[in-house]
């Protein structure tokens, strides 16, 4: 797995490239902390790049959607493919997590919302 961050207005994007799993839950984990002690409230997941995620991966990424949400911040997704996106649905991640097909409506939610 591979992430990169970019910087964006009110937040920052995350593209994570490779696979959601248990073996790569320390990186995504830390690429995640260090957004989030920066003091970003917004953090959108490119998921354009990401072409599996198993039950540790779901279960982390519903972790970091409540520590944002305790530390009054915002995660979003963009782009699963369809694969991803279908095993997300099944584990009601959308349910916490906002979907986007793009990156100008995840900023435009995040904008309407503060």
């Amino acid at each position: 797995m591979q992430t990169k961050e970019r910087v964006v207005p009110n937040g920052v994007v995350l593209d994570v490239t490779g696979d959601l799993t248990y073996a790569n839950r320390d990186h995504f984990r830390a690429a995640v902390e260090s957004v989030r002690k920066r003091g970003y409230r917004h953090l959108i997941l490119n998921m354009a790049e990401v072409r599996f995620v198993d039950s540790s991966g779901l279960g982390l990424l519903a972790l970091v959607a409540q520590n944002f949400k305790m530390n009054q911040g915002k995660l979003s997704m963009l782009k699963p493919q369809s694969y991803v996106r279908d095993i997300m649905t099944l584990a009601n991640i959308p349910k916490l997590i906002p979907v986007y097909d793009n990156e100008a409506d995840a900023l435009a939610a995040y904008q309407m919302a503060a």
